[in-house]
């Protein structure tokens, strides 16, 4: 056989295949006996007709079309191990020629990375989290925001009031916002800045034009930086009662019996969330360092696997919310191909990101034991409620468990490098060492409850004649609950 590639793309190959005329020959005489035998010819038992008939009766397009069928897996494989090339994904072989026989197929390769030394790399660690009390009385604040009291008033509206209306807001002749109705809280937080002080004063009823400049750093970048002619009609004004900042509002918050408890739990919740903060501030910091030094190239068919799992996940979280695709292809205004552009940006960040961590990984020899991806799975299960076993079926039969285990991969490896990095190795070591005893309590466990379940003594039957009590009472049938018999 006959093997040879060319670059056409930045790791992608066209792939050129000449199997030696023996192996074509026996498998055309292979596939001319398949033929007969689901097409016999008159004459001849099924799959005996000589190969020269069944050649006349079908063509020799029909025969190497049928020996191609049974052939073409095992000559792709072949031709890709004597090109030494790793494929990506399966190519589709094309028929180039037919006497002699020549194949072609375009080939993507399998992403490569070559990493930057990590040893060279410093990120400097986030400053250690403290909580004020300004701080807490903010959290305070948002609480009693949240529960909060409305009742609807026949007078213009003041500064922490709430408003339900209808805005529109244009730049030049664009419309940029359209919320025919918006429920909003006069109060300092709502950007642009002077939008509250501009609706001061209205009544249910009226409206009001005025114009507006977003700031440049606003989180919506359709409006950062624009100044926004806007139109603003109230249909409601609620004011606005907040509750005492005492005991009564920390039962009213959670189990709390006094608003001292309270102060310390938000303290606490709002330390742990920072800090959780900071760490993922530290990891951005880190993957970046490192994909900043390495090179890595990939094939356009793994961009395109990365942009469709994008739209996966975007099109299940509508599904979940009612929406279709397709009307939400409406709503926007979007073909599905215009959606793909949109997000392929983001899409290449994602992949180059995991291709890097995965290859450190594999240069750390960082590993996933079995147990950990259980872990996950029975967690991904137990919110299916009563349909948990079915999920856990479902996940193993689905390919999840790859999934699950490239997730946790990149995860670890992205730790680890934000540890090394940030000088917190030390640190990640002791936490490692504890979550890996608390893993093999955890097995141990449950290794012992199997077993115990194991060693449990059967129930031994009951003879129906060594059972006399039975006569003296039926037991009754149970009530019906009205749900339908679990089905296997």
């Amino acid at each position: 056989m006959k093997v040879s590639t060319e670059t056409v793309a930045t790791r992608e190959v066209t792939l050129t295949i000449e199997p030696d005329p023996d192996r074509v020959q026996r498998a055309m005489r292979d596939a001319a006996r398949q033929i007969s035998r689901y097409r016999p010819v008159p004459g001849f038992r099924p799959g005996r007709a000589p190969y020269a008939m069944v050649e006349r009766i079908f063509g020799r397009d029909v025969i190497l079309n049928e020996a191609l069928n049974g052939m073409a897996d095992s000559l792709y494989h072949d031709a890709v191990k004597e090109a030494g090339i790793e494929p990506y994904e399966h190519g589709q072989l094309e028929v180039e020629s037919q006497d002699p026989l020549v194949l072609k197929t375009n080939v993507p390769l399998a992403p490569e990375v070559t990493l930057g030394d990590a040893e060279e790399l410093h990120v400097d660690p986030e400053p250690e989290v403290s909580i004020s009390e300004e701080q807490i009385d903010e959290e305070i604040e948002r609480l009693r925001r949240a529960h909060a009291e409305y009742e609807t008033v026949e007078r213009g509206a003041e500064h922490g009031d709430q408003i339900l209306a209808s805005i529109t807001g244009t730049a030049g002749e664009e419309e940029v916002i359209n919320r025919p109705s918006a429920t909003v809280d006069l109060d300092d937080e709502l950007q642009p800045a002077g939008f509250a002080e501009a609706l001061t004063g209205l009544s249910a009823g009226e409206t009001r034009s005025f114009s507006l400049t977003y700031p440049d750093d606003y989180d919506d970048e359709n409006l950062a930086g624009k100044n926004v002619d806007f139109e603003v009609t109230v249909s409601t004004v609620r004011k606005r009662t907040l509750p005492e900042v005492d005991d009564d509002l920390a039962k009213m918050a959670g189990d709390y019996d006094t608003l001292v408890d309270l102060r310390e739990a938000l303290g606490e919740q709002l330390k742990t969330r920072l800090q959780n903060e900071a760490r993922s501030r530290e990891s951005e910091a880190a993957i970046e360092a490192l994909v900043g030094v390495s090179q890595v190239e990939y094939p356009d068919a793994a961009l395109q696997h990365e942009i469709s799992d994008i739209l996966a996940a975007q099109r299940s979280r509508l599904q979940q919310i009612g929406f279709t695709w397709e009307n939400y292809l409406r709503m926007v205004g979007k073909t599905e191909q215009e959606l793909r552009d949109d997000v392929q940006e983001d899409a290449e960040r994602r992949l180059v990101r995991r291709l890097v961590l995965t290859e450190y990984a594999r240069a750390e020899e960082i590993k996933i034991a079995s147990a950990e991806v259980a872990n996950v799975m029975s967690s991904i299960a137990a919110s299916y409620g009563e349909r948990a076993e079915e999920a856990m079926q479902s996940m193993a039969n689905s390919g999840m468990m790859l999934s699950i285990y490239s997730d946790l991969m990149t995860r670890k490896a992205a730790r680890r490098l934000t540890a090394k990095l940030t000088g917190r190795e030390e640190e990640l070591e002791a936490e490692e060492a504890a979550e890996a005893e608390a893993a093999e309590a955890a097995e141990a466990e449950a290794s012992e409850g199997v077993a115990a379940e194991a060693e449990a003594p059967a129930e031994e039957p009951v003879a129906k004649e060594a059972a006399p009590e039975a006569d003296e009472a039926t037991p009754a049938e149970p009530e019906s609950t009205g749900e339908e018999p679990a089905q296997d």
